[in-house]
């Protein structure tokens, strides 16, 4: 399998930062181009600039935020890529949503092509809320700052959500096409670009002694888990309007179902790679509207209404779904996607299940697929204990990003910047991708939203609710613990 070539230079390029007073730039997008400058990796002709509605002094309160998160991290500064940093940042202030302060986007960015006496590619990093992404990009078009030239390419960044179910993501993608070619169109998942997601791909197609075992024949089911072990802090209003659904099963664990189940693309391009991801999808069966009881849970954490401020709300913040996928490789073999918050731990795992061929009764073979925190990938065992008798233990042997290479691995807003600045595709995700995610699950956003019934309470800390369990169980399976950390049963095998 080729994999692309990144050795060609970085093109000179402007990054323009809509919302650079929010928390997203501040604790993410300004971090990232601070270690990226660190390191040396950005283009020579790199610039930044960033849209506030009010005074420029805001760009001081920014940084100091950068810097303080710096800190938090336990991360040492360093004053040269701080400096460089504050250099290459140019403070715009306008209002993102009048077509003619646009003039003055226009002219910035006109200035550094001109003091660089080179054209640079336009980056529109859209970190503001999704009700007013048609506007702005609207505004890109009508400024000709969207249009692409042989000299340039100009390309837009959006964060999720990509939509509130089917109809509404259909509507979006449609309008943003009306402005944009859909290559132009980044749409970011930043759990695709965490080093060990990049790593799922290899992993399975670079070691024959698991790409042979890969399917129906010695899997028994996969489970892939994003869990949070705080609340919603300050996001009620956004949380009331998305849910654990939306937010993340529809995107990040559905990506990360695809990057585990999909067939091997003939290379590691763009292209190939999101021809089998689309055919991957197109083979999971949508849950039908009489399906939903019997195919999801959704809970609610006991105190989630009083953080939202919203009394009477029935949003979920725990979803579980189990899908299936109708093609050779996966039939009969069930998919448990899990997401929550206020649960146990902090952490994001993918566990592939093996078949007990035995007929013995002894735990199964796990391989888990550690995406955050501690990347790494664990193979869980059974062993004889040491001594006279056959008890067995189940053990793990591990493989650990930090203890295994030497550098650290990149913060995954660094690759999802260095991607967009090289025009790579490959980790963010697709119209067709996005459409048929919604597909999928659209019967379950609107059941739930048309429910009159409170999702099921769960205590804080803990697993989720009780339905979360009922679901693994009709279809022969159970949520497994973290078994990375933890010591498993032993048993006697006779």
């Amino acid at each position: 399998m080729k994999t692309p070539n990144r050795t060609q230079p970085l093109p000179p390029s402007i990054l323009t930062i809509f919302g650079m007073s929010g928390n997203l730039a501040q604790t993410k997008l300004l971090p990232a181009i601070y270690h990226l400058l660190a390191k040396d990796l950005l283009p020579q002709d790199f610039s930044v600039l960033g849209v506030f509605r009010s005074s420029s002094k805001s760009l001081d309160h920014v940084l100091q935020q950068v810097e303080i998160n710096l800190l938090r991290r336990h991360i040492d500064v360093d004053e040269r890529a701080l400096r460089k940093l504050r250099s290459i940042i140019h403070p715009i202030i306008m209002d993102s949503t009048n077509q003619a302060d646009y003039t003055l986007l226009s002219q910035a960015i006109a200035a550094i092509d001109n003091q660089n006496d080179t054209p640079h590619n336009r980056l529109f990093y859209l970190a503001i809320p999704p009700d007013i992404f048609h506007n702005v990009i609207d505004c890109l078009r009508r400024a000709g700052l969207s249009q692409e030239t042989t000299s340039y390419a100009s390309r837009i960044l959006v964060e999720k959500p990509f939509g509130t179910d089917y109809d509404s993501a259909k509507q979006l993608i449609k309008t943003m096409k009306q402005h944009v070619h859909e290559r132009q169109i980044y749409r970011i998942d930043h759990y695709l670009a965490k080093e060990n997601a990049q790593n799922i791909l290899t992993f399975r197609f670079s070691n024959p002694l698991f790409e042979g075992m890969w399917g129906k024949h010695a899997i028994d089911h996969i489970q892939i888990t994003a869990a949070e072990s705080i609340g919603i802090d300050d996001r009620g209003s956004f949380y009331e309007n998305m849910g654990a659904l939306r937010d993340f099963v529809q995107s990040h664990l559905m990506q990360m179902m695809c990057l585990v189940t999909m067939e091997r693309p003939q290379s590691l391009h763009s292209k190939q790679i999101h021809e089998q991801k689309l055919a991957l999808l197109n083979c999971v069966q949508p849950i039908a509207a009489d399906r939903v009881d019997t195919q999801t849970a959704r809970g609610q954490y006991k105190t989630y209404r009083h953080d939202a401020h919203s009394p009477k709300s029935n949003i979920e913040t725990f979803a579980a779904v189990a899908l299936e996928i109708d093609n050779p490789r996966w039939r009969g073999v069930p998919i448990l996607l899990r997401t929550g918050k206020n649960l146990r731990a902090q952490k994001t795992d993918i566990k592939i299940v093996f078949r007990d061929r035995t007929d013995r009764d002894i735990p199964p073979n796990i391989l888990t697929i550690r995406i955050q925190p501690q990347e790494g990938i664990a193979i869980h065992l059974a062993a004889k204990k040491p001594g006279f008798s056959d008890e067995l233990q189940h053990v793990a042997m591990r493989f650990s990003y930090q203890d295994s290479f030497e550098q650290d691995a990149p913060d995954a807003y660094e690759r999802v910047l260095m991607d967009a600045i090289a025009g790579d595709q490959s980790l963010f995700a697709s119209s067709d991708e996005v459409l048929r995610s919604w597909q999928i699950l659209d019967a379950v956003v609107h059941a739930w939203q048309n429910s009159p019934d409170q999702p099921e309470t769960y205590a804080a800390k803990t697993d989720g609710p009780l339905s979360a369990q009922a679901l693994a169980k009709r279809y022969g399976c159970e949520w497994f613990a973290d078994t990375a950390d933890i010591v498993e049963p032993t048993v006697t095998i006779e």
